[in-house]
């Protein structure tokens, strides 16, 4: 080719990355740096177990403020997609129904949403908009709201969330068949003797030392306790339980994906992964002006911008479902995210067409677009995203007849991350 005809095919990819509009943004992120779930193992926190510390906070608030200046109307970006005042079904926001991510999503809100656009109470209704209880100061307080309905103008939004035994979308709900090997297999030596013998001769004799235990008396099966409270006692600067090397401290990091994917079989794994991936593609094919399935995206109603508030252990299974051919996972840090955005080929000819060929995907790791198998470009087009989805051993249908051919298992505490 002459030097032509490459600067021509370089113009032809910049117009073909450049000429596209964004109908839709799926978020999904890991909660922000908390006190660990169950054993602080001596260590104090000003706050409660499994509660969000100040940092994890602050990690969501400012991912809320980039959101922000990726997506927002009025903000420097090419996309504007959504409006700097909350509208009713423009952004969906979930979470599952732990403390750690629904502060997650409340505080990541609060960045995404400026303040001073809430809505400004009427004057007359200053002496009116009270409650029944008795407030000795209200003067003031109302003389120092002025005309803010909630103070600096704060817009709150919704999050949604429901119980882990119920949730058919970011839980466990609806599938026993998934629940129960996730019971079994977290009490079932032979499941995690293979991790044990891998990083058992690498790393326990440290991990040992630092919480003061017997090597003998650890196993990789009940290591994850461990695990977290080093990983946020490294994250918040306190952790000075044992000084580990640059390479023993990676092994340590790794320890937490080869965990993590350990607790379900590869079945179970295919169906956690589906249930996440599925209903995001019928939200795209709706934005698309496309047939969907209703059961699956209907709660998203016409969203822009869906939140979803989850955990690790769901990132890794979703990710490793996809096989990005990009990244090599070993650890979800606090506040990781896994970012899907629809895009419209801008030309006369997609402006209104709902051709699968007018709409690719991309999709990232925190900052990395991940290139999905199957798929020519690391944009990839929606058609080969779908392909993609659908070469899953399992679909829907199937999903379904495996789900419920078994029974629940009773009286156990699902909510373990």
């Amino acid at each position: 080719m002459n030097k032509k005809g490459v600067i021509l095919s370089l113009l032809s990819c910049i117009i073909l990355t450049v000429a596209a509009r964004l109908e839709l943004v799926v978020e999904m992120c890991r909660h922000g740096s908390r006190v660990p779930q169950r054993d602080t193992f001596g260590t104090k926190y000003s706050n409660g177990k499994g509660m969000l510390t100040p940092s994890g906070l602050r990690q969501h608030y400012l991912l809320g403020v980039e959101m922000r200046r990726r997506y927002m109307k009025g903000y420097p970006n090419v996309h504007q997609l959504i409006d700097p005042s909350f509208e009713t079904g423009e952004v969906f926001a979930r979470s599952t129904q732990t403390r750690k991510t629904v502060q997650s999503a409340s505080a990541q809100l609060l960045g995404l949403y400026p303040l001073g656009i809430g809505e400004d109470l009427p004057p007359h209704l200053a002496d009116v908009a009270l409650p029944l209880v008795k407030i000795p100061n209200v003067d003031q307080i109302i003389e120092d709201l002025g005309p803010d309905a909630i103070k600096k103008g704060k817009q709150p939004v919704s999050v949604r969330n429901f119980g882990s035994e119920h949730d058919r979308f970011l839980g466990f709900g609806g599938c026993p068949y998934m629940s129960n090997d996730f019971i079994r297999r977290s009490n079932d030596t032979e499941v995690w003797q293979y991790n044990d013998d891998k990083f058992r001769p690498l790393i326990f004799n440290q991990i040992a030392q630092a919480f003061g235990r017997n090597p003998d008396d650890l196993h990789f099966m009940t290591i994850l306790d461990y695990l977290e409270a080093l990983y946020t006692e490294e994250f918040e600067g306190i952790q000075n339980r044992f000084e580990f090397s640059d390479g023993e401290w990676e092994i340590v990091r790794s320890m937490q994906v080869a965990y993590l994917l350990n607790i379900l079989n590869p079945l179970s794994s295919e169906i956690l992964a589906l249930r996440h991936i599925d209903p995001i593609r019928e939200l795209m094919r709706a934005k698309m002006g496309r047939d969907f399935n209703e059961t699956l995206a209907g709660e998203f109603g016409d969203a822009k911008f869906v939140l979803l508030s989850s955990h690790a252990y769901q990132m890794a299974h979703i990710i490793h479902r996809m096989e990005p051919e990009n990244l090599e996972l070993n650890h979800i840090d606090f506040a990781s995210v896994l970012l899907f955005e629809l895009h419209r080929v801008d030309s006369r000819g997609c402006e209104t067409s709902t051709s699968e060929s007018c709409f690719f995907i991309r999709v990232f790791f925190n900052d990395l677009q991940l290139k999905l198998p199957g798929c020519r470009d690391i944009d990839c087009t929606f058609r080969d995203f779908s392909r993609h989805i659908d070469g899953f051993d399992i679909n829907e249908e199937k999903m379904h007849q495996i789900c419920y051919s078994e029974k629940p298992l009773e009286g156990v505490n699902l909510d373990q991350f």
